[in-house]
């Protein structure tokens, strides 16, 4: 068995089960996280009246403070707060978010949540809201968008995800938004483009991005907040001085299975490792949320919007 096959059917088998209680989650930062019913949930408010809400599903293995603590998740929600978009992401706890359709236990736990910060004004009530999740989130955010009880849901977003009972359903889900990556090793985008296919045969409003790679540049890397222009240039040069960039400046081997690029990132910046992982992987265009997309995203939400 190959490890493809082995990391989608490992990751598959994990997306459908979830047999834990929620557990408080620990952020890297001081994240602006609230516990309600249970579970804890990161919000981060407008500085005036929102005119809806971005719900975000965290994949597997995550938390929600990937929206907080990750560069391209915070990015993401930085530009929807200056849409006017109060950003929203439940935890799902120490388990993947289930998919089972209709009945899921983690929609009933969600809006659990939901209601009482709203009732307890924390949250505002009656807002149009658009789902988006990666990976098993993806797969999650329009079961959500369909069945909540919560909010009123307008669009849902599928970054990165397979398809489910959901999609397809008789009942008319908002519209929907699919991300799929080309080079994908977690969720092939085969996957993806298939599921968005049968949603659009079934008469679905859909719409598709996919992502390829990009070149590697300093201006990039510089979006990782304690890594300066210079310091950014510096891994850039390493990364090519270790032969991992082609002619144009792209890499030209998966991140997720060559570890070189480990050793090109000097070793006074090494505490930054995981995020320049973060990023490597999205401009490969592998198995990783990318807030390039936030202007087709949010494009595609204040086209729903009342």
């Amino acid at each position: 068995m190959s490890r493809l096959t082995i990391t989608l059917t490992l990751t598959l088998a994990l997306a459908g089960c979830a047999t834990e209680p929620p557990e408080p989650v620990v952020c890297d930062t001081d994240a602006p996280l609230v516990r309600a019913a249970e579970r804890d949930v990161l919000v981060r408010q407008t500085p005036s009246e929102p005119v809806g809400a971005l719900v975000l599903f965290h994949g597997l293995g995550e938390t929600a403070c990937t929206w907080w603590d990750r560069t391209e998740g915070r990015r993401l929600g930085d530009l929807a707060l200056a849409e006017g978009l109060l950003v929203v992401a439940p935890d799902s706890g120490k388990r993947s978010w289930g998919t089972a359709w209709p009945d899921n236990d983690d929609v009933v736990g969600v809006d659990a949540a939901l209601t009482e910060l709203v009732e307890a004004g924390a949250l505002p009530g009656a807002l149009p809201a658009a789902a988006l999740g990666h990976s098993n989130g993806g797969v999650f955010a329009p079961i959500w968008a369909e069945t909540t009880d919560a909010w009123e849901t307008i669009a849902a977003v599928d970054a990165n995800g397979w398809g489910s009972d959901a999609i397809g359903s008789d009942a008319s889900p908002p519209p929907l938004l699919f991300i799929r990556a080309a080079n994908d090793l977690v969720v092939p985008p085969g996957m993806t483009k298939a599921a968005a296919d049968r949603a659009e045969d079934a008469g679905h409003v859909v719409e598709s991005i996919k992502n390829v790679r990009q070149r590697v540049t300093a201006a990039r890397l510089a979006r990782i907040e304690e890594l300066s222009n210079e310091d950014a240039q510096r891994v850039v040069d390493g990364l090519d001085d270790a032969g991992l960039l082609d002619g144009e400046r792209r890499l030209n081997v998966n991140p997720r299975l060559d570890a070189r690029w480990r050793d090109a990132i000097p070793d006074d910046l090494r505490s930054l490792e995981a995020a320049v992982e973060e990023q490597l992987h999205v401009l490969y265009a592998e198995h990783r949320f990318s807030s390039d997309n936030s202007d087709a995203i949010l494009g595609f939400v204040a086209d729903q919007l009342p």
